[in-house]
């Protein structure tokens, strides 16, 4: 079942890729800055209630329709994607930040939501058509942002940015895919970008 509270709230992850094109060459800084923020809070949460149960029972209970079962006993993914999106203003060109932080926030909603309604060859656990559909709204994303001005992408980076979003994604590995597809499309851009 998809938790559209939970998808729309995510949707207030794309303030982080905003910020970072929107205030230019500020942008690392605010960014970082109010990251760090929002990070402090979640850590902060996130220890309290690994450590007293009653804290993550009280926030489980009043905020079900955000959260997953099995974050009850594992950082949230939440916390994982701003961790992951901290690490990737400070250690990649504001471009491809950009671009790698608005990947996930397109890539899985539209993974999930077509995977879940029309879903039918599987694929690594998860299916097909919504890896498709992940690939193609990373994709659609990409070129969009090629239309900003100011920008320094192509058309190559994007793509390849796309596709690893979209492999990591489906990849079997222990690690939330909330904290590794960041991370992976934005080295794999990073790449593009250097040497093609």
């Amino acid at each position: 079942m998809i938790k559209w509270k939970r998808k729309a709230f995510r949707g207030v992850g794309l303030l982080f890729p905003a910020t970072l094109y929107g205030f230019g060459r500020y942008g690392a800084a605010v960014t970082l800055a109010v990251l760090t923020l929002f990070l402090a809070i979640l850590v902060s949460l996130e220890i309290s209630r690994f450590r007293y149960p009653g804290v993550n029972r009280w926030l489980f209970r009043h905020f079900q329709d955000y959260t997953k079962d099995k974050e009850r006993a594992r950082v949230s993914a939440t916390t994982l994607y701003l961790s992951a999106c901290w690490l990737v203003v400070l250690l990649f060109p504001a471009p491809i930040a950009v671009a790698a932080m608005t990947f996930l926030l397109v890539g899985d909603p539209a993974a999930e939501l077509v995977g879940t309604r029309w879903g039918r060859v599987p694929l690594l656990g998860k299916s097909l058509e919504g890896t498709l559909a992940g690939l193609l709204a990373c994709t659609a994303a990409g070129f969009l942002l090629l239309l900003l001005p100011g920008l320094a992408l192509d058309a190559k980076t994007v793509l390849g940015g796309a596709a690893a979003a979209t492999c990591m994604e489906l990849a079997p590995v222990p690690v939330d895919d909330n904290f590794t597809v960041p991370l992976f499309s934005a080295t794999v851009m990073h790449l593009v970008w250097v040497f093609l």
